[in-house]
């Protein structure tokens, strides 16, 4: 099932896994229970491949900033724009963020 937003995106995840949606830097934590609970598994793959990008440094330094300083809601919007665009593996999201991650995290 592909999940193109956010809404969808966070239904995978038990409502106690769910950040608040306007708390600044709550982005992290939701990409965290993503991967961690998510019943969908490519939703998993994309989570821990936006922390292990901003983590390795294959991110820019902008892309980390704005991942720092993103909601828990963003940070579903992130996941769900991957979605829509096909992505499916943990390689392919470091070149996705660093051309795409921006226009959603602004």
């Amino acid at each position: 099932m592909i999940m193109t937003t956010a809404t969808a995106v966070l239904a995978t995840v038990p409502a106690s896994f769910r950040g608040k949606r306007r708390v600044a830097g709550g982005a992290e934590q939701q990409l965290r229970n993503l991967e961690q609970q998510s019943s969908c598994f490519t939703t998993k793959q994309l989570a821990y491949g936006v922390m292990y990008a901003d983590a390795t440094g294959r991110a820019t330094g902008t892309v980390s900033m704005a991942l720092r300083h993103a909601t828990a809601w963003q940070a579903a919007q992130l996941i769900a724009a991957m979605h829509k665009d096909g992505l499916t593996l943990i390689a392919e999201v470091a070149s996705w963020l660093n051309a795409n991650a921006m226009t959603v995290l602004s």
